[in-house]
């Protein structure tokens, strides 16, 4: 049998060029990655805003004027909310520390007479290290919930800095879309402007789908936790609405405390709030998320978990947050590159 010819790889100048450029580019990208994150916020928000924007053009409105009564709307209602809900939530706050810090003796007295029960019975002698790690972890877990609205706006500056962005992002998108086709060779424009507007549209969507499954399932606590009566149902459910925005995780998250404080009433209350729990969780997966969030390209799970752990070790919570969005928005570009391929030939 003849020897094999051997086998010459080549690399050409223009590929070394362009992989050092595409590193070059993401090190800078890393460098103003709190700018980066301002601009994705902004493009979520003009997502949110841009179809009520379109319409008002359609029907002879100023789009400037139309986002600007869509702020004014928007933040009078979160405004007129709070006015309603602060006093409630500051005296729940209140209440609900000292309950943490006073609860303590009752747990520990709990887990003694469990640990008790548990050696009588042979059961598992961990259990009072396990009520004494839950009730160490819970304050933590309502006290990273500020953190996350300060990290993600970056400060009131920040907060201006977005809604100024969105703004001119819809009422000059025109000019946006010139300003970015003039960065792009001529044979990719039609490819740029389809994905671009693809992913604004698919990023709008998933936000605006965030925001109305946070309102059914922190509507849902509440009802839930007032029918059975646990403490602070109200702060419970707002905790619970706003980390719906963390995959995977949030709604474990928000579980402890509310199983905690039903712990401090009985154990039976606990039980039963952790059924409604995951009666909650069942219906949400399997009836609210496909009819809310029907928009949104479908992502494989396995690409979801890891985009959500990449974007939870780089940015903490932040990255969690907005790693399945910034994952929709590399599937629906990587989408569009897949079909511009196909009809001009690979081009």
């Amino acid at each position: 049998m003849p020897p094999l010819p051997p086998r010459i790889i080549s690399i050409s100048t223009g590929t070394i060029v362009k992989t050092i450029g595409i590193f070059v580019a993401l090190g800078g990208l890393w460098l103003i990655r709190d700018i980066v994150l301002y601009v994705f916020i902004a493009i979520l928000l003009a997502g949110v805003i841009y179809p009520f924007a379109r319409w008002a053009a359609a029907h002879h409105f100023p789009k400037g004027l139309a986002v600007l009564i869509f702020y004014l709307l928007f933040f009078g209602l979160i405004g007129l909310i709070l006015t309603l809900l602060i006093p409630i939530i500051v005296t729940e706050s209140k209440n609900l520390v000292s309950t943490f810090g006073g609860s303590a003796s009752w747990i520990n007295d709990a887990s003694n007479v469990l640990k008790e029960f548990s050696d009588r019975h042979g059961f598992s002698q961990n259990l009072r290290s396990s009520l004494d790690n839950l009730s160490a972890t819970a304050p933590k877990t309502l006290g990273s919930l500020f953190g996350i609205v300060t990290s993600v706006f970056g400060g009131i500056a920040g907060f201006i800095i977005v809604l100024v962005l969105s703004f001119y992002l819809i009422v000059e998108d025109e000019a946006v879309r010139k300003l970015f086709l003039n960065i792009v060779p001529l044979r990719y424009h039609e490819f740029a402007v389809q994905a671009g507007w693809s992913i604004i549209d698919k990023l709008g969507s998933w936000l605006r789908g965030q925001l109305v499954l946070g309102l059914i399932i922190g509507t849902l606590y509440f009802i839930g936790f007032s029918l059975i009566g646990v403490p602070y149902a109200l702060l419970l459910a707002i905790l619970g609405g706003l980390l719906e925005f963390i995959p995977y995780v949030g709604p474990f998250i928000a579980a402890v405390p509310a199983i905690y404080l039903a712990l401090s009433d009985s154990p039976l209350k606990a039980v039963v709030v952790l059924i409604l729990i995951v009666i909650i969780q069942q219906l949400e997966n399997n009836v609210i998320v496909p009819k809310v969030m029907q928009k949104v390209v479908g992502l494989n799970p396995i690409v979801s978990i890891v985009a959500f752990m990449i974007g939870a070790k780089l940015f903490g919570v932040v990255g969690a947050i907005f790693a399945i969005p910034v994952a929709t928005a590399i599937s629906v570009a990587w989408s569009e590159g897949m079909r511009f391929r196909r009809e001009h030939g690979g081009v």
